[in-house]
């Protein structure tokens, strides 16, 4: 269950980002710190690192709880939910970047 509203949650939010972001010329700024500001800038396509992080994590998560089911279920069930929690972060993430943009 937490699988598939991970892997829902990461396509939701790349068609979101999909929809907000447009190909440009112009830089975008990636990373806000209160200290410093601005302190990360890139190209357009760059936003799009955090949907591919949430798929890295998906996988890795998902490979690690298939191998540790038999042994530890509570385990499996854990890294399922912290794949979803880490989409969540990402969505967080993303919208920010995405208002910080405007």
């Amino acid at each position: 269950m937490n699988l598939v509203l991970s892997v829902i949650l990461n396509l939701l939010m790349l068609g979101w980002l999909y929809l907000k972001i447009t190909p440009q010329v112009e830089p975008l700024a990636l990373r806000y710190t209160i200290y410093f500001g601005i302190d990360l800038i890139g190209p357009w396509w760059h936003i799009f690192v955090f949907p591919l992080i949430g798929i890295i994590f998906i996988f890795v998560n998902s490979i690690l709880a298939y191998l540790v089911f038999l042994k530890v279920k509570l385990l499996a069930i854990l890294l399922t939910l912290t794949s979803t929690i880490c989409q969540i972060l990402l969505i967080i993430m993303s919208v920010l970047t995405v208002l910080l943009n405007r």
